[in-house]
């Protein structure tokens, strides 16, 4: 009987000479990055939409078309960013990235001549650039450094990029307002190239380029095998991506991520003209209620973190997702006319802001089941799965909202999504570990 010690057992959270263990310092570089990736593009983009759907004079669900596809392409590059990443060093993929956004960002400021202009620049600088940047390089460096600690890690990350939301997105909004889009575009980029670009300094790797193990240990994970005075201690190894590939856990991870996007997304790419057209609020009035969504996904991606460490981490997934899925159900129902009808919107506001940074936990739940040598073009092939998901969510709710008038016959899908995902992750059981003197599965 294989009796699993932790991980990092005999770890201690400091660098060699009594310094803080360089992976918190990665922690604070990839977190200010997000702050300002999320708040400007993850999560800011809703911003655009209205402006940029005005401007060009097309419908909602070309607008959604474009932003839809912008979300699904970190899914759609994520086996050949994978397979880079793991190549080369997530570094070599996240400076160029930072430069593509950037360029992007100051060509649409001064030249977005139409429909396909505006696609062009945006999926192919804009969004590119973020997408191997954010999605990819500081999510896969980031778990280089945790195997302990990987929840928190990976947490404190993502809910430092729900304050970029709570920060930004009025900020940009309000700028937008009174200065126009292209000033609004102008900063995005100033931001990505004077703050962004100059933390790639400090950015490494992984700990072993350092001297260093995960966590700050001071030696490899290992596994008790056998019981009392018999028992031996065995070092531990990852899994391949073959090996990865053969077992339920993955699958399940795959089919729950891409059905949780399929929830959420449609929602969160409209969200904006949700709230305005079909609920009847300002537009600064959504910009701050998003703001103040994405506070307190910053709590709670700071709790969901710290508690992914200590629970099941698919006990954690399926009550996020349960909790999502009422939640749109709450915004189906509710108006900003009447006092009920704000309550249920408040409460998909909160039930939102909760539950939304559990999306965390499924990549610390595969760095965990699956190792650190194979994340990254395991974490690609997922978003590859699902990157349809990203693409067609988007532009069926557009579709309905150009249709119907509303967006009613796509809250309630995403709510039916929600709750099918949950019910996948709550079916997972954690693959055993492998013994480091195990032959390996050669990789393709």
């Amino acid at each position: 009987m294989a009796i699993s010690d932790n991980p990092a057992a005999g770890s201690r959270q400091q660098s060699p000479g009594g310094g803080i263990y360089y992976g918190w310092w990665m922690v604070a570089i990839t977190s200010v990055m997000s702050f300002f990736a999320s708040g400007i593009f993850f999560r800011g983009f809703g911003v655009l939409v209205i402006p940029i759907r005005d401007q060009l004079g097309i419908t909602q669900a070309q607008t959604n078309l474009i932003f839809s596809i912008a979300r699904a392409e970190g899914g759609l590059e994520g086996p050949v960013a994978g397979w880079l990443i793991d190549k080369w060093g997530n570094r070599a993929v996240l400076v160029p990235s930072l430069l593509i956004a950037v360029v992007g960002y100051a060509v649409m400021a001064f030249w977005l001549p139409g429909f396909w202009g505006f696609a062009l620049i945006y999926l192919g600088l804009v969004s590119l650039g973020n997408s191997m940047a954010f999605q990819h390089a500081c999510f896969a460096g980031l778990n280089q450094w945790f195997q302990r600690r990987r929840s928190l890690a990976i947490s404190i990350l993502a809910a430092v990029s729900s304050l970029g939301g709570l920060a930004l997105i009025p900020t940009m909004n309000l700028l937008i307002d009174k200065s126009g889009l292209r000033w609004g575009l102008i900063a995005s980029g100033g931001f990505y190239a004077i703050i962004l670009l100059p933390l790639c300094i400090w950015f490494r790797n992984k700990p072993e380029d350092m001297g260093l193990l995960p966590d700050g240990a001071t030696r490899p994970p290992t596994t008790r095998i056998g019981r009392g005075a018999s028992a031996v201690r065995r070092e531990t190894r990852d899994y391949t991506t073959r090996e990865a590939l053969r077992t339920q856990a993955y699958w399940l991870l795959l089919l729950g991520a891409g059905l949780r996007q399929t929830a959420t997304l449609g929602i969160l790419v409209s969200l904006f003209p949700i709230l305005v057209d079909d609920k009847g609020m300002s537009t600064q009035m959504a910009a701050n209620l998003i703001g103040v969504m994405s506070f307190i996904n910053f709590v709670s991606r700071l709790a969901l973190g710290y508690l992914g460490d200590r629970i099941s981490k698919k006990g954690i997934m399926f009550f996020s997702l349960t909790v999502e899925g009422i939640g749109y159900l709450f915004l189906w129902l509710g108006d900003w006319q009447t006092a009920i009808g704000i309550t249920l919107v408040l409460g998909f506001i909160l039930c939102e802001g909760m539950m939304d940074g559990a999306g965390v936990i499924v990549w610390a739940a595969l760095g965990e089941y699956f190792g650190r040598d194979r994340f990254a073009t395991l974490r690609g092939y997922i978003t590859f799965a699902y990157a349809w998901a990203l693409v067609a969510s988007p532009v069926y709710a557009g579709w309905v909202a150009d249709r119907f008038g509303d967006y009613d016959y796509a809250i309630i899908p995403g709510a039916i999504c929600a709750f099918a995902a949950g019910a996948c992750f709550l079916f997972i059981k954690k693959p055993p570990e492998l013994m480091a003197d195990a032959p390996a599965a050669a990789d393709d």
